[in-house]
């Protein structure tokens, strides 16, 4: 109760555009380099979605616990997206906090959180269902382990679900693209949108140092953008003209620079980047291993020679280094690229030198757009716990949170966060709305088949061999697709 009110005492103070509050952090954050850096002013697009719910709908105060990730631990992957216990002028926590509370002044409920013990936890939801007892109205899960505890029969089916209650599947605060992509027999398991941020934190993005383009009058990465020829080879021809043994002893390491840092999950999400598809359906909706073929071998073949080329690309994953010596790297001007997931792009917020930040390149200037995805370990997604029989008041809370987060969170996140007080220049706006808008949720990547692990060792080996390591695994996946499939197939409604 003492949430709703100091929501409504505060309200006005909530009225006050958003931008004015990016525009004072960054008067205290002013990059200091020689670069010029053009600070814009974002402020959030005029938005009033509302849920279709029926007018006088009220719970009687009753509860409603999503379970999501730990409060604390890993600093990139605690939960930011459900707990907000005061209004402290950070957009994100305030956006939280207000949606929150406007949904349980809307509905007359109680709307709590519950941990979970990491992104990997799966037995907490589990138990519950088993037991029954109903402690989770919805929970957040790693995408890799969505599919895992579905097959087990512990997720609400989310169509039937919708029919039976008042879910809006349609509605915009939905990510369309993950029902239709992630769908498997018609069915589908977990979603996706704008009620949550953590996903889009592990989005695999390119940025590079703007020091180092000038200082080599390298083209106008954002223009090969804007006009898509922004490929592997661009990376590549711009990479070879910067590296160098700095310190002249013949062999390149940390202490020189390089054309890009990456690690080994950069040559799966650069294949899908490339439009490489790691699975397919065919018209019954019944996926299948399409990841070998003439292009993924041109594709790795076009990797290889990006990251495989030792004066060219450090792997900090191949050289057996934590990630914060190779932010370290970056911000001391020894790399022109940097690949890395949007949670990234904020921690480099320090560098003293100014960055941009790109999409991930296309395989060559005739492929018709760019890519993205995101990351399979920790990217949460939505879903129903089978034991959640409430479908109609699960159906209203969901919508109307899903409704306030697209007014509140999302530009507190996008507009704010990432375009407003992150992000240095102009540019940077266009190209992450084309990071955002153009994520494909392949399930053969997105799922845990095997195939992940076998490019990754493959890129800490240098080894361009497709046909043999894919033809290794292939029975294996086709064993536990099938599996998958039969599991659907007998799920009862």
């Amino acid at each position: 109760m003492m949430k709703k009110i100091t929501a409504l005492l505060l309200c006005l103070a909530m009225l006050l555009p958003m931008a004015s509050c990016a525009a004072d952090e960054k008067e205290t954050t002013a990059d200091t380099s020689a670069d010029v850096t053009v600070e814009t002013e974002t402020e959030p697009e005029e938005t009033d979605y509302t849920a279709d719910i029926p007018a006088g709908t009220d719970y009687a105060g009753a509860t409603f616990t999503v379970l999501t990730y730990p409060l604390e631990g890993d600093l990139v992957w605690n939960d930011t997206d459900w707990t907000a216990t005061e209004l402290t002028g950070e957009a994100i926590n305030d956006a939280v906090y207000q949606r929150i509370a406007d949904v349980e002044e809307l509905l007359n409920v109680d709307i709590t959180d519950a941990q979970s013990t990491g992104s990997g936890d799966t037995s907490t939801l589990t138990k519950s269902v088993q037991s029954g007892d109903n402690a989770y109205q919805m929970a957040n899960l790693a995408m890799k382990n969505t599919f895992a505890v579905m097959q087990q029969g512990f997720l609400a089916e989310l169509n039937t679900y919708a029919a039976e209650g008042s879910l809006d599947l349609d509605a915009p605060w939905w990510d369309g693209n993950i029902l239709s992509d992630l769908s498997i027999d018609g069915k589908n398991f977990c979603i996706l949108g704008d009620i949550g941020t953590m996903y889009k934190k592990s989005i695999g993005v390119i940025m590079f140092n703007k020091k180092i383009q000038i200082d080599y009058n390298l083209p106008d990465f954002y223009e090969l953008m804007a006009e898509g020829n922004w490929t592997i080879d661009t990376m590549v021809e711009a990479g070879v003209q910067v590296s160098d043994d700095l310190d002249g002893d013949g062999k390149m390491t940390a202490e020189d620079r390089f054309g890009l840092i990456c690690f080994c999950d950069m040559i799966a999400l650069a294949m899908i980047g490339c439009d490489v598809d790691f699975f397919t359906k065919n018209d019954a909706d019944i996926p299948s291993m399409s990841f070998y073929g003439e292009r993924s071998v041109a594709v790795m073949e076009k990797l290889a020679e990006l990251m495989y080329n030792p004066n060219l690309s450090y792997s900090w994953s191949k050289e057996g280094v934590g990630e914060a010596p190779a932010f370290e790297m970056y911000q001391e001007d020894k790399s022109l690229f940097y690949y890395g997931e949007l949670h990234a792009v904020a921690t480099m917020r320090t560098m003293e030198s100014n960055f941009g930040i790109m999409p991930m390149p296309k395989f060559n200037q005739a492929q018709e757009s760019y890519h993205h995805c995101v990351n399979p370990n920790v990217a949460a997604t939505y879903v129903i716990p089978k034991s959640n029989v409430d479908a109609v008041m699960t159906g209203h809370v969901m919508d109307a949170l899903g409704a306030a987060s697209k007014n509140l969170l999302t530009p507190a996140y996008y507009d704010i966060t990432l375009r407003g007080k992150v992000s240095r220049d102009e540019e940077s706006a266009a190209s992450l709305d084309i990071v955002i808008s153009t994520i494909k949720y392949d399930l053969g990547y997105l799922g845990d088949w095997g195939i992940n692990s076998v490019l990754y060792s493959m890129a800490n080996a240098y080894n361009t061999d497709l046909a043999s390591k894919i033809q290794g695994v292939e029975k294996t996946v086709a064993t536990k697709v099938e599996k998958m499939v039969t599991a659907v197939e007998g799920l009862e409604n």
